[in-house]
């Protein structure tokens, strides 16, 4: 049991420890990319900060550390990594390519760096260059770029003036100079400016010295800059490299994602020509194009691409979890460059094999807490994010618990307690601090999870149960909470009935100057007193709080003579005792002595250490620790232990043995240690050391030294030229090279970024302690590469003129051994007798190589390259050499696009020509009419000289560049054209030696213009209310400028005064081109319209002729008033009140209303009477009405042209008036001492009744009468009903009279008629019911109620019609009443009820009236759209003899096809049919509960797809034909399909193609005649449509007129080769004789033209034979975008290309007037359907157009 003794004690052990460690975290982090050049070396700077101070360390992305490689790789303390170069020590040394991370970490943790790419390069990739793209001048603008390799990406780029920092500006007034993406943009420039040097510097290197041209006639080479990179939020610069802008403004446009183009805006701002974006951000990056002058002008395309650099974000951060707990880390990477991201996970600086991008961790546990790092990298960039687990444990917390308690045995106790915390606590139970002894029967324990009011979701609740079974179960119960973080307990008593007892106490073992509290584990109830005695009998003294418990014993700092036994006695207030004796026992623990180690310890010699004991019992054990680990093996260290100290010898000392040493001794209650330090002095060693070395000149080199030694030893270095005067080398130890070109690293290593000439000579390290000292001699050779001598621009341009003498001249110094080489354009030089090359020696190792041509010609021009290399190195020397010579002819001259008054002309420029000019010559070819018609048009073209030539002379600034036409193209533009001309033109070069030919004449045709001139002579006439009538004549002709496809006509309503043509809304028709009239219908009557008519063609919409107006006449209104509205004004009237009908439907003036009202709650059997009344104004009272009575209210507008329809009706009540007498009484004998009273209600109630009072007196009295109230009889809802009162405990044989009044809330009626009884014993049968007229709905049910009275019972029967009726159905006994089931309206008839008793007679009759059923409502279309109908569902007026309607339902179906019926509730006003389908009819009734009403016929809005008007749908050049499918529109309902079939020059296909793009037909012949037929379909049907193209015509020829019919259909081919197989070779003569007649006749279909049909405009094209399509290819199946296909070959072996493309429309394409859909009239809409599905050329029926004119077609 002794391993529960310590439960006993409360020991509080309470150690503070603040803390202020801090993670790690950089402040300099190397880059995401090194790159190491062969000779150059390269560097890294890494620093962390932290608390403690991080150690940093480079490692490889598996974890492991980098490692110094002396001369090579060095890894600094400070965290720099330095690498010398590659090729500078041996030649087999190097380096591959490595992925590094720096590491920081501290005892708060570690954290990775981004990873570092460490890239070995060649040095040439280094090696850049500043070019100059624009000329320079004084006063203007230049651009230099600095051209780079590849491989460097993007880097941050310097610049240089004359070798100093150029300032740059920023776009402010006084900047000039701006850099941005490589480019640097040079404003007002100075001659200062234009006599400097400029280079740019990129990684620490900078480029040869660029010096300024001014020469147009030198920029000859093509300069290609298609796209700028750059970082997010720099400065961007996109220059436009145009050869000879001067003088030119030049505009910049940005390509939307739509692909169209709009002028910059508030992007940026043009410098110079140059665009200048500020601040580049990922909405910045498009193409963008520069132009000069107008935006008509050949623009230069540039693409600006803009990358966001690599982030990584990991969320969440930080992440709490408990112990146990899950959850995910996300990780989420945004920019990049667009290359693959690879993914990992790091857990303080150590890899997790997790690559997704999320990461689930759980159930954790205190070690998975710390940092996790998200590590991202690409081919160029890479990034890291890091989020801390944070382990939130809580300590329990007790949150219920139980009290002390009292009981008895054979009772059960449960005691409860529950907790809180993370991870979840685990609950113990323990009586008198010691676990529960296993006893089922006695004790039990149920734990788990739930919600506890005051904790929190997922409180831990334990419950014990305990059975009494004898006293002893009683004592002290607890229960201990405990998880990772703590625990807490909580202990109250159960006390048991029965004599006191103490349970065994087992000694107690306690350490020395502790606190001890025991509480007696006792039993018993009740208990008087507990006390503790020490071993003499004296009474421990304990100092209780209030709320300690009794047998308490607290012993402070417990001493050895605290130690000995205590007994508890325990008395109970019976006076019962018991005792029990504990031992404590009280422990010291060790305490040993402090030590040292001599200070004077050499390698070589021993020493030793003794750890002795002060104080402790025992056993002790002695242990030793060298650096807080135990002592290695390897070191050879003797340790002896004794019973009171401890020996540690050390023999053979070593510099090893240093370090801190310490002794550890422990017992059973405690431990204690002590630390001394041992240093071993030891002289300086060499840990390694440079060699002889031999670098180039340029090459960065480690001249590693290091030593070791104790104590450390400094390094020093020395220098001498000659072995023997040394002086000491004074780098600094910067990141820097200082004055002398070098810096020594914190290893001593000396680093020479740069070798130069004059770091050679002989080299010592020094490496001295305190008594010590080493050195180290070696020699550094430096070798210099050759070098050339070059001009400010690192090359030379020479110009020579054709046949004369060119030399090229090449210096280069350096080294000996020198070797030249030289090529021409990347080609071994090879003169091949026209020339020679000398080279000779000019001392020192230099050398001149020069090259003398004698007779220098076109072939000798080209790039020279002169290659100078030894063993150290090499370099070039670039010259350009150019020979003058009569220019070429202009090649590959082509029409690059043209437009209607201008084109633009592009050709190649010829190399090694100059051209200082170009002559370009043009003329229309309009054929003079004074010339003979047999003239050949080439005769026409043979003379240059007419006055129609015209002559452009064309200067090098005034030349075109676009970047569209590939390298060497030069362009120009031809203005002043006229459009729809064709024109002839040819091109000569020019320079100071002479001039080329002309080229052949290229012809081409400009394109249509808008028409310029506006329609003539229009006249507006108002033919009818709601038409119009227009006529006009064409424009000029010579302002057509094309052929007139049509007109479009304009309306809109205009107020006097206002509605001008721009601000006022209106609509538009069409005509086609022979037409010149139309009417405009479905307008507004009464109403001003402003007309406008404009021609149209192919190329745009004409010029809107002036407005012209008129007013059309009036009509009835064809709305009704609204906002109708109704009050009462008293009992008998009402106030109605209304708005005019809207504008559009008043149709004129409003003259005076109508006021039409109808009592709405009227007798059904009575015919409904209508009641109007005339009406001036808006407003009117209604009189002489019915008191609380419902009136149907409507209201009707009338103009001079008629009236119009009744508004929506409006119910509305009066105000209620005191009641009617009651309409019967009746007064009847039931016993001797009762009487029943019966009553009908007031037939004019006049409100709501509310109650009658019951007035009965007694005739043989002089008394008043009894008054009582009754309550009113009603059947259903404001349906009142006869009453009957039974009066009892009257006088026998006494005479009483009764009468009754009815009342309501506006007071108490007139009294009804009074009736007199007198009470029997012998009363004769009577019947207390009321026969009356009794009203059923056919189909329903009716009951007649007959209550009889009388002594005896009288007997009762039925007649119908005077004839006895039986109970048999429909008729059914129904107690008192007999109740009809099933009305027809046969049962109409008298029904009378008998009742008879020995002592008299009595009868009732009704009269039953059936009405029939309610009428339907009617039905009218309120709106129409694509999937849905809103439907006007108006109930039926009132007709006498029919039921009121309970409900409304609408019934529908699909027209064509069939379809079944459905039903919808619906209630009086707009229904919705929704999930309709498109532009189909339906079918519509509606019901309410009776007959069905009228069926409507709806439609849905849209149709068939909508064909392009024409066929400006389709471009064409000579071999290709290129559609845009969005021309086409899916008429309202949805996706369309279409089918594209061709045929023409002998060949024909089919293909289906998508919608919204473009189709190109490829493999077309030039100059020939095609025809398209397009079949397009959706869900509402399908429509076809046949044109016609011609492609143009090759360059230099004219169009040919081919007619292309198609070929057959399959049917008609299976036809003519049965035909043919039948017939003789005279029968197939006949037979293709009968085919080409009906080609020719029986394809042209008839097309209406508005010209014929004034109603309906057509759009056609001009009218040519139509052949038959050809049948659908069985190979049919989906195209995908840039997809080809070729059609049957022909004889020419000529191919059909068809290819899709999703491009956007050309800027030209010009767009049909929009056109209204078909007429919406249902009058029209079926015809209009119908004509869609069988038209040829595209007609219409516009809203406005003659109904029964729709256009009509002869079918296709």
């Amino acid at each position: 049991m002794r391993g529960f003794a310590i439960p006993w004690i409360l020991v509080t052990l309470a150690s503070v420890q603040a803390t202020s460690d801090k993670r790690p975290h950089f402040l300099v982090e190397p880059p995401s990319r090194i790159l190491w050049p062969a000779t150059r070396g390269a560097h890294a700077a890494c620093r962390a900060t932290g608390h403690p101070t991080p150690d940093v360390h480079w490692v490889t992305v598996e974890g492991q550390l980098l490692t110094t490689l002396p001369g090579l790789r060095h890894v600094l303390s400070d965290g720099r990594l330095v690498l010398g170069a590659r090729r500078s020590l041996d030649a087999g040394s190097g380096g591959a390519s490595a992925m590094l991370r720096c590491r920081a970490a501290n005892r708060a943790g570690a954290t990775l760096s981004r990873p570092v790419l460490l890239q070995p390069v060649e040095d040439n990739v280094l090696a850049h260059t500043a070019r100059q793209l624009t000329p320079a001048r004084v006063g203007g603008s230049v651009v230099i770029r600095c051209e780079m390799s590849p491989q460097l990406g993007l880097v941050e780029i310097s610049w240089l003036q004359d070798g100093l920092p150029l300032t740059l500006g920023y776009l402010g007034p006084d900047s000039r100079w701006i850099s941005g993406a490589g480019i640097l943009l040079g404003l007002d420039l100075t001659q200062a400016d234009l006599q400097a040097e400029y280079s740019c510097v990129a990684l620490d290197t900078a480029s040869p010295s660029l010096k300024l041209t001014t020469d147009d006639s030198s920029w000859l080479e093509h300069i290609e800059l298609n796209s700028i990179e750059t970082r997010a939020g720099e400065t961007a610069i996109l220059p436009c490299i145009i050869r000879h802008m001067s003088g030119h403004t030049i505009s910049w446009q940005r390509q939307d994602a739509g692909g169209s183009w709009s002028a910059v805006a508030g992007e940026g701002m043009v410098r110079g020509g140059s665009l200048v974006l500020p601040n580049a951000r990922a909405h910045h990056a498009s193409r963008y194009a520069c132009f000069p002058g107008t935006d008509s002008a050949p623009r230069i395309l540039i693409r600006l691409v803009v990358y966001d650099p690599l982030t990584v974000t990991v969320s969440p951060n930080p992440m709490m979890l408990g112990t146990g707990g899950s959850g995910h880390l996300n990780c989420s990477v945004t920019g990049g460059r667009g290359g693959g991201v690879t993914l990992s996970w790091q857990h303080e600086a150590r890899p997790l094999h997790a690559p997704q991008s999320r990461l689930a961790l759980g159930p954790v546990h205190s070690h998975h807490a710390g940092l996790y790092q998200c590590t991202a990298h690409d081919h160029s960039d890479s990034a890291v994010a890091g989020a801390e687990l944070i382990i939130t444990d809580r300590p329990p917390r007790l949150v219920s618990t139980f009290s002390e308690a009292v009981t008895r045995i054979g009772q059960s106790v449960a005691l409860r307690c529950a907790a809180t915390g993370i991870p979840p606590p685990r609950m113990l139970w323990t009586l008198d601090d010691r676990p529960l002894p296993s006893a089922p029967d006695k004790y039990s324990v149920n734990t788990r999870a739930e919600s506890v009011s005051g904790g929190e979701e997922g409180t831990i609740v334990s419950t014990l149960s305990v059975t009494i079974r004898t006293a002893d179960e009683g004592g002290r119960y607890g229960c201990n909470a405990t998880n990772s973080r703590g625990s807490q307990a909580h202990h109250a008593r159960l006390n048991v009935f029965g004599p006191p007892n103490i349970r065994y106490l087992s000694s107690i073992h306690v350490k020395a100057d502790t606190d001890v509290v025991l509480h007696c584990p006792y039993s018993g109830y009740p208990i008087k007193e507990v006390v503790w005695r020490r071993e003499d009998g004296s009474i421990v003294e304990v100092v209780m709080d209030p709320n300690d418990e009794k047998g308490m014993l607290k012993l402070s700092s417990v001493r050895s003579s605290t130690a000995g036994s205590y007994t508890c006695e325990v008395r109970a207030e019976s006076g019962e005792l018991a005792r029990r004796t504990v031992r404590v026992e009280v422990h010291k623990p060790p305490k040993i002595a402090p030590f040292l180690f001599p200070e004077e310890l050499e390698v070589g010699g021993s020493t030793q250490a003794t750890c002795s004991l002060v104080s402790g019992d025992k056993p002790i054990q002695f242990t030793w620790h060298k650096d807080n680990l135990p002592i290695p093996s390897i070191l050879k260290v003797e340790q002896k232990n004794m019973d009171f100290f401890s020996l540690l010898i050390i023999q053979e000392l070593t510099s090893a043995h240093s370090g801190d040493y310490t002794c550890k001794a422990s017992n059973e209650f405690g431990a204690v240690s002590h630390t001394a330090s041992l240093n071993v002095k030891e002289s300086p060693m060499w840990v390694w050391r440079a060699q002889n070395t031999s670098v180039s000149a340029g090459a960065s080199i480690l001249l590693p030294c290091s030593a070791k030694g104790q104590p450390a030893p400094r390094v020093s270095w020395e220098y001498s030229l000659d072995g023997e005067n040394w002086r000491h080398v004074l780098f600094g130890q910067s990141e820097t090279n200082d004055a002398e070109g070098g810096s020594i690293l914190s290893d001593g290593t000396v680093w020479l970024k740069a070798a130069a000439p004059e770091h050679e000579g002989w080299y010592r390290c020094v490496a001295r302690a305190q008594h010590a000292s080493i050195h180290h001699t070696f020699y550094l050779d430096v070798r210099e590469p050759p070098k050339l001598n070059r001009g400010g621009s690192g090359g030379e341009t020479r110009w020579v003129v054709r046949g004369s003498t060119a030399r090229l001249l090449c210096v280069v110094s350096g080294e000996p051994e020198i070797h030249v080489h030289w090529t021409h354009d990347s080609r071994p030089l090879a003169l091949h007798g026209a020339g020679d090359i000398e080279t000779r020696d000019t001392g020192n190792g230099g050398k001149i190589s020069e090259i003398t041509i004698t007779h220098a010609g076109p072939e000798h021009a080209g790039e020279y390259r002169c290659l100078a290399r030894n063993l150290y190195g090499n370099d070039e020397l670039v010259y350009r050499l150019y020979v003058k010579e009569r220019p070429n002819i202009p090649e590959e001259v082509r029409i690059s696009e043209v437009w209607s008054r201008r084109a633009r002309v592009t050709w190649r420029i010829a190399r090694g020509a100059l051209v200082s000019h170009y002559s370009l010559q043009y003329r229309a070819l309009n054929r003079d009419l004074t010339v003979s018609l047999d003239t050949p048009l080439t005769g026409l073209l043979e003379n240059w000289d007419s006055p129609e030539v015209l002559n452009l002379t064309l200067a090098n600034s005034d030349l075109l560049h676009v970047s569209s036409e590939g390298l060497g193209r030069a362009g120009a533009s031809v203005s002043g054209l006229s459009p729809d001309t064709r024109y002839a033109l040819r091109l000569a070069a020019f320079n100071d030696v002479g001039a080329s030919a002309y080229t052949s004449p290229l012809h081409f045709t400009t394109r249509e213009e808008a028409p310029g001139g506006a329609p003539r002579e229009i006249t507006v006439r108002a033919l009818r209310a709601r038409e119009l009538h227009i006529t006009w004549q064409p424009p000029p002709r010579e302002s057509w400028h094309g052929t007139l496809l049509g007109y479009t006509i304009r309306w809109w309503v205009s107020e006097e005064g206002k509605g001008t043509l721009n601000d006022s809304p209106g609509s538009e028709s069409g005509a086609s081109a022979d037409a010149t009239s139309t009417t405009l219908r479905g307008l507004k009557a009464a109403t001003r319209y402003g007309v406008t008519v404009r021609a149209y063609n192919a190329a745009g919409t004409g010029p809107v002729s002036p407005p012209h107006y008129r007013h059309t006449l009036e009509s009835p209104p064809t709305g009704g008033p609204e906002g109708l509205s109704c009050k009462s004004s008293g009992p008998t009237s009402l106030r109605a009140a209304w708005r005019p009908p809207a504008v559009d439907a008043r149709g004129g003036i409003i003259t005076h209303y109508t006021l039409q009202f109808t009592r709405y709650d009227a007798d059904p059997l009575l015919p409904t009477q209508d009641a109007y009344l005339r009406v001036q104004g808006e407003e009117a009272t209604i009189s002489r009405l019915t008191p609380y009575a419902e009136y149907e209210i409507r209201v009707r507008a009338h103009n001079a042209a008629g009236d119009g329809p009744l508004s929506a009706p409006q119910v509305c009540r009066t105000d209620e008036d005191v009641p009617s007498a009651p309409g019967g009484m009746k007064l009847i004998a039931l016993a001797e001492r009762s009487l029943r009273a019966s009553w009908l209600p007031p037939p004019e109630p006049n409100g709501r009744l509310t109650q009658y009072t019951l007035y009965v007196k007694d005739l043989s009295g002089s008394q008043e009468p009894n008054a009582t109230r009754v309550n009113a009889c009603t059947e259903g809802e404001g349906v009142y009903t006869e009453c009957m009162r039974t009066l009892r405990g009257l006088r026998a044989g006494r005479t009483y009279e009764a009468w009754v009044r009815a009342a309501n809330s506006a007071g108490e009626g007139p009294p009804s008629t009074t009736v007199a009884c007198q009470t029997s014993a012998l009363a004769p049968a009577r019947i207390s019911s009321f026969g009356d007229v009794a009203v059923g709905a056919a189909g329903g049910s009716l009951s007649l109620k007959c209550v009889v009275g009388g002594t005896p019972p009288p007997i009762k029967r039925w007649l119908r019609g005077g004839s006895p009726l039986h109970p048999r159905p429909p008729f059914h006994l129904d107690g008192d009443a007999l109740l009809i089931r099933g009305l027809e309206l046969s049962h109409a008839d008298n029904y009378t009820c008998v009742a008879e008793n020995p002592h008299g007679s009595d009868s009732a009759t009704w009269r039953v009236v059936v009405l029939r059923p309610p009428a339907p409502p009617a039905l009218a279309l309120l709106e129409a759209r694509s999937r849905e109908l809103e439907l006007d569902m108006r109930p039926a007026p009132r007709a006498p003899g029919h039921a009121l309607p309970k409900s409304y339902s609408l019934h529908w179906r699909l027209a064509a096809p069939e379809g079944e019926w459905r039903i919808l509730a619906a209630s009086p006003g707009p229904v919705t049919l929704p999930n309709l389908r498109c532009g189909s009819a339906y079918r519509a009734y509606g019901s309410a509960g009776g007959p069905p009403g009228t069926e409507i016929a709806v439609r849905t809005t849209g149709g068939p797809p909508v064909a392009p008007p024409d066929s400006r749908w389709i471009r064409v050049n000579s071999t290709h034909a290129r559609f845009d499918t969005s021309s086409w529109t899916d008429g309202g309902c949805g996706p369309v399909a279409l089918k594209l079939e061709w045929a023409g020059s002998g060949v024909a296909g089919a293909r289906d193609v998508p919608v919204g793009g473009e189709v190109i037909l490829g493999g077309l012949t030039s100059g020939s005649r095609y025809r398209v037929a397009a079949r397009a379909s959706n869900e509402a049907g399908w429509t076809r449509e046949v044109y016609e193209f011609t492609t143009t015509p090759a360059e230099g020829g004219y169009a040919e007129e081919v007619d292309a019919p198609f070929p057959a259909t399959a049917g008609e081919l299976a036809l003519l080769l049965a035909l043919c197989a039948a017939l003789s070779l005279a029968a197939l003569t006949i037979l293709a004789i009968l085919l080409r007649r009906k080609r020719s006749d029986g394809g042209v279909p008839r097309v209406t033209t508005s010209a014929e049909k004034p109603t309906c405009g057509t759009y056609r094209a001009p009218p040519h034979q139509t052949p038959k399509l050809p049948p659908d290819p069985p190979d049919v199946y989906e195209i995908s975008p840039y997809a080809t296909f070729a059609g049957p070959a022909a004889s020419d072996s000529r191919a059909y290309t068809l290819q899709l493309r999703a491009l956007a429309r050309h800027d030209d394409d010009a767009a049909p007037p929009a056109r209204p859909p078909c007429c919406d009239e249902e009058t029209c809409v079926d015809a209009c359907d119908v004509q869609r599905r069988r038209r040829r050329r595209r007609h219409y029926c516009p809203d406005h157009g003659n109904y029964n004119g729709c256009s009509q077609d002869s079918g296709s």
